[in-house]
């Protein structure tokens, strides 16, 4: 069972709140409440949570209330931030770029994942929503002639997941230099939900990264996945998070339409936690429908998101079993995993093989 939280967690949700209030379609208070509360606790707090380019962002609207401003100093720690966000996005972009390129030439189909996909499709200042890595998608039977194209690009494998080279895995980690390429093989491990890969692939939207067209998921597919990625990190996500989501659906109907898919698919309680998260962080958000009751096993993650102490791995396994949509599937999945990483271990303690090696280039 969790516990209760200290004096330094509260206060640290309480300035989450007002720092997500003021991100929200504002009013005066909230930019007053914002201003009011702006230094360096604040400032840590939105930088944990990857606010700071928004913040940066949002200060301009300042300029049309009387009499209320953010302090210097923390206005140009967030804006230093927006400029490191710009300047990374736009390297990671063009690595993106390239692969894309690379793989249209190998006739290997892709779709753009995450956070390359958000800037573009979400945000619609520079530098306002920062991304880590470049995600892509491409079909699972592409996975040979995908890794090649990698691999003539010059990037490297890692081992980053237990069982990261078996034939059914969903994912594997590239990097050359500072960018990271995660190469999905699907949206999630195949034994954790239902994925129907051809309406994903059928409803998939255009996108232009740089000068090259690509796709990317239609919003309500990238909301579902959105949700997903949440529940594999047990909602031990950054509040950036609970924008991107409210974003996708911005709408009732876009909302209902994703739930529905959700349940197609198997994965309906992550969704429907991400769901009651981004109410409960970001009241002006209506298309999920704030007067929805939480269910029982969201609420835990809806009282307790906030502090970014490190979740214990007992409140992790809690989290993740209790967002399975049934019982026989969280078995099928602790099975594959209990696989994955016995398959590790000989990997790493006996055959001590190289990722290139596992995955035989």
């Amino acid at each position: 069972m969790a516990g209760v939280m200290g004096p330094n967690e509260a206060a640290e949700r309480r300035l989450l709140t007002v720092l997500l209030a003021a991100l929200s379609p504002s009013h005066p208070a909230q930019l007053t409440e914002l201003a009011a509360a702006a230094g360096d606790p604040l400032l840590a707090v939105a930088r944990r949570h990857r606010l700071t380019p928004l913040v940066s962002v949002l200060s301009s609207a300042f300029s049309s209330v009387p009499g209320v401003g953010l302090p210097a100093a923390f206005a140009e720690a967030c804006r230093r931030d927006r400029v490191i966000t710009a300047a990374r996005n736009l390297m990671l972009a063009q690595a993106a770029e390239e692969c894309l390129r690379a793989f249209a030439a190998a006739g290997v189909p892709v779709i753009v994942l995450k956070g390359i996909a958000y800037e573009r499709s979400l945000y619609s200042n520079d530098g306002a929503r920062p991304t880590a890595d470049v995600d892509l998608l491409v079909p699972d039977e592409a996975r040979r002639a995908a890794f090649a194209v990698l691999d003539r690009l010059g990037f490297e494998p890692r081992a980053a997941a237990p069982g990261f080279d078996d034939a059914d895995y969903h994912e594997v980690a590239w990097s050359r230099s500072h960018v990271e390429v995660d190469l999905h093989l699907a949206l999630a491990p195949y034994a954790r939900c239902r994925i129907d890969y051809g309406e994903v692939w059928g409803r998939a939207a255009e996108l232009t990264v740089g000068a090259t067209a690509a796709r990317m998921l239609d919003l309500g597919h990238a909301a579902v996945f959105h949700a997903l990625h949440m529940a594999i990190d047990h909602f031990d996500v950054p509040a950036l998070y609970l924008i991107d989501f409210s974003r996708q659906l911005a709408s009732p109907e876009a909302f209902e339409a994703a739930e529905a898919t959700a349940r197609a698919w198997g994965c309906w309680r992550p969704f429907a936690t991400a769901a009651a998260l981004t109410g409960a962080f970001l009241p002006a958000w209506k298309a999920g429908g704030g007067s929805r009751a939480v269910p029982g096993f969201a609420a835990e993650v809806v009282e307790h998101y906030g502090p970014v102490a490190p979740l214990p791995r007992p409140r992790q396994l809690v989290r993740k079993l209790a967002h399975f949509d049934d019982p026989l599937t969280a078995l099928r999945y602790v099975a594959v995993q209990a696989r994955r990483n016995a398959h590790e271990l000989y990997e790493r303690r006996v055959r001590k093989r190289s990722p290139r090696e596992r995955l035989a280039l």
